[in-house]
């Protein structure tokens, strides 16, 4: 147990680390800081097994024009909704450094590529992950924005079962210029033969 705590304390040392290098360092300008949480529900097709998690997404926005634009760590914590065939129910926490990059390429339309590399802490056995995303967002109004994204994820400590891909696509809707809601469906395949709902909120402070 404690060298599990060791590990989490490390991961997110190093995490928050690097974002005070990139921010202080000078090597993008500071926009400002953002919160975001998000509830999943995911079915797995293959076992029925159905499992809620909820995610928060500290982070920190830069300018428009530099390499990075956004840098999250994500915490997320989920568990399966009943108990497997030993009557242990799965539970799950994990931590990511995310970092993003996008650019406007039409009037009402922009790509991002983001990604990263995180933990997984679990009762089976810990792993090491990463996963690389790009996708386009269209600007359908003032307020309303659609994704259209493909995510490529694996181990990166030879875990075997880990490599999925997700299809993901929804809408945003900007309640305020600060506040955000944001809908998803994604579709997995590979190793695990999953689909999702999610439902997020966004504040910049």
């Amino acid at each position: 147990m404690a060298g599990r705590i060791m590990v989490r304390a490390t991961f997110v040392a190093r995490s928050l680390g690097l974002v005070a290098f990139l921010t202080c360092g000078g090597y993008v300008q500071a926009e400002g800081a953002r919160l975001g949480i998000e509830y999943e529900w995911e079915k797995d097709r293959r076992s029925g097994i159905r499992n809620h998690a909820v995610t928060l997404k500290p982070g920190w926005e830069f300018a428009k024009d530099s390499p990075i634009n956004l840098i999250e760590l994500l915490i997320d914590r989920n568990e399966d909704a009943s108990a497997e065939t030993d009557g242990v129910r799965a539970r799950e926490t994990k931590l990511f450094l995310r970092l993003r990059h996008n650019r406007d390429f039409m009037e009402n339309a922009s790509y991002y590529v983001r990604g990263g590399v995180g933990h997984s802490f679990n009762k089976q056995r810990d792993f090491s992950y990463g996963y690389i995303e790009p996708g386009l967002k269209y600007q359908m109004s003032e307020r309303w924005e659609w994704t259209f994204a493909a995510r490529f994820i694996n181990a990166i400590d030879r875990t075997d079962g880990q490599r999925v891909r997700k299809y993901i696509t929804g809408p945003s809707f900007a309640l305020s210029k600060r506040d955000e809601l944001e809908f998803r469906y994604a579709r997995g395949s590979g190793d695990k033969d999953v689909w999702s709902l999610s439902l997020g909120y966004l504040h910049r402070f």
